[in-house]
């Protein structure tokens, strides 16, 4: 898994996702605090003079990681929704996409509140960045359907962009909150349920939604 960026020569943009990658590893294993420049170095395969000629700190290590793993995330989610699909599906796969794949790197963590608190002081900009950006491919979702009559939010005293934003805090909400520890598993099903319940809700139909018993 490589974590490099364009608009770098080869051979700097090699160096530059072996240590993202190497910090994502130790980052995962030890936590922030107790990661260091030279062990971030060490797993690379490089010295800490070379390792200091791309980035200056461990906090600019981070912030490095956490843009390249949303670039990722983000480049997943639009290909996602670009899929042919139900909007119930292309929504669910749009979540899957972004809030899944970091539900995976902090699933079971040992460090995963450090990492969140330290991802909100660090990289809250990024975060922010990136959520305006998983906001414009679910509004686009809803829009669509909403042109083509799937759906329709106005209903609800909805626009498409509020519609979005209510999906998107409700499955981050999934993901933070509650006293139950979700597996992968039951947090994609969680998701799924999540998407219906709005999708239902404004008047849309959901793949395999239960039928109501018909009266005798």
């Amino acid at each position: 898994m490589s974590l490099s960026t364009p608009r770098t020569s080869a051979a700097a943009q090699e160096k530059r996702g072996r240590i993202l990658d190497a910090a994502l590893e130790r980052f995962a294993h030890y936590g922030y605090r107790r990661t260091s420049m030279e062990d971030i170095a060490e797993v690379a395969g490089i010295s800490r003079a070379a390792l200091y000629l791309h980035f200056k700190n461990k906090e600019e290590i981070f912030r490095a990681l956490g843009r390249a793993l949303h670039e990722r995330a983000i480049r997943d989610a639009a290909a996602a929704a670009r899929q042919a699909g139900s909007v119930a599906t292309r929504l669910q796969r749009a979540l899957e996409a972004k809030l899944g794949a970091f539900f995976q790197i902090v699933h079971g963590n040992a460090h995963a509140r450090e990492l969140l608190d330290e991802n909100s002081r660090i990289c809250g900009d990024i975060s922010e960045e990136f959520r305006q950006r998983h906001l414009a491919i679910l509004r686009r979702i809803i829009e669509g359907a909403s042109k083509s009559g799937g759906l329709t939010p106005g209903r609800a005293g909805l626009t498409a962009a509020t519609a979005a934003e209510m999906l998107l805090d409700a499955a981050k909400g999934i993901e933070t909150g509650g006293a139950t520890v979700l597996t992968p598993a039951s947090y994609q099903r969680r998701l799924g349920q999540l998407v219906a319940v709005l999708v239902l809700g404004l008047g849309g139909a959901v793949p395999h939604a239960p039928r109501k018993a018909q009266r005798r």
